[in-house]
């Protein structure tokens, strides 16, 4: 898949790849149990956080449109982008692919209070507009609750502000660079958005792992990690970890994969 990416932004690499993979496993195994029919199956409603040209939201749409094509119209990935460019990019992408239908980019500033209701408004006014009088009358006439996500996928910047390693590219060097607060933030917004038990995925590099776990909100519970390796006898260049919004699981080591 030739994705576009806009001169002098990040490029997609490895992490962003296996990050799908875990995700697909995941969704696959839920889509499975549910057992879809035509008409009562609801939508299953994916968040990527920080989508930029939308790499991860679409792999996982190709994945399901080509191998489990029966799930595949009931998947809606809605991709948050605070830059132009890259929100931009990810509607091309999706139409180039063939995923307009059910790839959405939402451009959103997380770090923003009004991005919450900015993005639940989109929500129910595209993937849900069918349901939206049954929802309003669920929650007395005004939606106040925005769970309406079953999976948040997220790689946050991974480098601190004051590291070494910028680039002479903006917007590449925001997609790496973040400050001592921005996991917390990813991970807080996406939070919101989450219905119980329902899975937030993220990417760790090996040297940053404990600040991703000791980012995750009090109510999203680590229930699994998988290390991924560049070969396998070598050490982990970084981990897939999933979280879940309250809930009760023990945790999972997942065998570990390699590039």
């Amino acid at each position: 898949m030739d994705f576009y990416q806009p001169e002098g932004s990040y490029r997609f690499s490895s992490d962003a790849v296996c990050m799908a993979r875990f995700a697909c496993s995941l969704i696959l195994d839920e889509l499975q149990k549910k057992k879809p029919l035509k008409k009562s199956f609801e939508p299953y409603l994916i968040m990527d956080i920080g989508c930029g040209c939308g790499v991860i939201g679409i792999l996982i749409l190709q994945f399901f449109k080509e191998l489990y094509p029966e799930f595949y119209p009931y998947l809606h990935i809605v991709g948050i982008e605070k830059e132009e460019e890259l929100y931009q990019a990810a509607k091309y992408n999706a139409r180039i692919f063939a995923h307009e239908k059910n790839y959405f980019a939402v451009q959103a500033d997380i770090f923003q209070k009004e991005s919450v209701g900015l993005v639940q408004k989109f929500v129910l006014e595209t993937v849900f507009l069918d349901r939206l009088p049954a929802l309003q009358r669920q929650d007395g006439g005004i939606l106040k609750n925005p769970r309406l996500f079953d999976m948040v996928i997220t790689n946050p910047p991974w480098y601190r502000a004051e590291s070494k390693l910028h680039s002479v590219f903006a917007l590449r060097n925001k997609a790496l660079f973040g400050n001592e607060n921005v996991l917390e933030m990813f991970f807080a917004f996406g939070e919101k958005f989450l219905k119980k038990n329902a899975s937030l995925i993220t990417v760790a590099k090996s040297a940053c792992f404990m600040d991703f776990v000791h980012a995750m909100p009090e109510k999203i519970r680590l229930v699994a990690m998988q290390s991924v390796h560049k070969p396998l006898y070598k050490k982990a260049i970084f981990f897939v970890l999933q979280g879940k919004f309250q809930s009760k699981a023990v945790f999972e080591i997942f065998a570990p994969t390699t590039l």
